[in-house]
């Protein structure tokens, strides 16, 4: 009798382990599942990583060039009021025209 409790137990034991070793394969399995997946989302999110990194270098060095423009606008001397005034004339009726002065403009029409 009690070499049939200790069979009934060993046998109970290793089926115990086998069950415990499944278990643990399966979980394993689903790790190196998700590990995938999240390794495929991430190369997804480097590529869209790279495009935004790259629009915003091209973003600050516009930027840097319309502060650039605007420093230069700010401290330009000279016609740039009498150039904003000759943007409103039609060419065609232009023969020449003069800067007097800071923003005077002498034109001759044809």
């Amino acid at each position: 009798m009690f070499k049939w409790l200790l069979v009934i137990a060993l046998t109970l034991s290793l089926l115990f382990c086998a069950w415990g070793e499944f278990e643990a394969q399966r979980t394993l399995r689903q790790m190196h599942a998700d590990i995938a997946a999240a390794e495929a989302e991430l190369r997804t999110n480097k590529a869209m990583d790279a495009e935004v990194q790259a629009f915003v270098r091209q973003k600050d060095a516009l930027q840097k060039r319309i502060d650039a423009i605007n420093h230069m606008k700010q401290q330009q001397k000279g016609p740039a009021g009498a150039l904003a005034k000759l943007a409103d004339i039609d060419a065609a009726d232009i023969e020449s025209v003069a800067v007097v002065g800071g923003n005077e403009l002498v034109i001759n029409r044809r």
